[in-house]
């Protein structure tokens, strides 16, 4: 079969990039032989060195057996894990300015890759030194670096970051860049609304916008299917999920930055939205960061 041929583009257009370090751990995972919550992942690999899971995403159920990778796409899923199953994980957010992911939905999918697993087992030592086992709570947890400490930990993860791209174009799998050198407005009310508080309910225009609401909601409708408030309103639902399985924050406190006034009304929204409670929701995705 030939190769595809790698996607060139600009180095102006690979710059607005914006790359965020989330976490790399390698242990037991926290609760096992019970499917999470319908959770919110970011884009990364994780691979199974000891037990087996089950990925549920895209409408299909993959299993990832001992050894291998699993290639994650910045979406929902569910999973299960075996009794006692080891993983060694990298998560991490790669976005165009318009909050797109680079890959979208072109990953969920599990396969053999010996060479990205020592990158990572690189990456692991990298970060966390001679620790054999740093948990996903713990490779979360804030750290306090020094300039140097800084720089070092974000060449780290961009060395790996090299290793995980090489293996993707192995695999044939081509990155969805944003090839146009200006944005259009919809790229550029999008990025706004990406950029606005959470807390505010009620989302306006970028100052000085060339069009009125009413025809940014007719953009919005026509090229997303949603209009401005209901962006918002997805957008703090998948900050809310997030938060609750990966936060220490209390459910009030999540409540009260995402705009809530009272914690009451924050379990009636979440409820309706995704058929739990924050605190079933939060019991039932322990273990998120696979």
């Amino acid at each position: 079969m030939p190769k595809k041929q790698v996607i060139q583009l600009p180095a102006d257009v690979w710059r607005t990039l914006r790359h965020e370090w989330l976490w790399v751990y390698r242990g037991p995972v926290p609760q096992w032989e019970t499917w999470s919550a319908e959770i919110p992942v970011p884009a990364g690999v994780f691979f199974v060195e000891r037990g087996e899971v089950r990925i549920r995403a895209d409408g299909q159920e993959t299993l990832v057996s001992r050894g291998q990778a699993f290639f994650s796409s910045p979406s929902l899923r569910r999973h299960w894990f075996a009794a006692n199953t080891r993983l060694l994980s990298v998560g991490f957010r790669s976005q165009w300015p318009d909050g797109t992911s680079l890959f979208r939905n072109a990953l969920n999918f599990a396969a053999n890759a010996p060479a990205l697993r020592k990158a990572t087992q690189r990456l692991f030592a990298s970060i966390h030194g001679s620790r054999k086992v740093v948990t996903y709570r713990q490779a979360i947890t804030a750290a306090m670096y020094s300039p140097a400490e800084w720089a070092a930990h974000e060449a780290a993860f961009a060395a790996w970051l090299v290793a995980w791209m090489e293996t993707l174009e192995q695999l044939g799998v081509q990155p969805r860049p944003q090839v146009r050198a200006s944005r259009s407005r919809l790229d550029q009310l999008v990025a706004w609304l990406q950029a606005l508080p959470l807390d505010q309910t009620s989302p306006s225009l970028p100052p000085d916008f060339p069009i009125g609401s009413r025809r940014a909601e007719q953009l919005m409708q026509q090229q997303l299917g949603i209009g401005m408030r209901q962006f918002m309103e997805r957008r703090r639902l998948d900050v809310a999920r997030e938060r609750i399985v990966a936060d220490q924050a209390t459910l009030k406190e999540i409540a009260f930055a995402l705009g809530f006034r009272h914690a009451s009304h924050f379990t009636a929204w979440f409820r309706r939205h995704t058929g739990a409670s924050p605190s079933e929701y939060r019991l039932g995705g322990a273990g998120q960061g696979a």
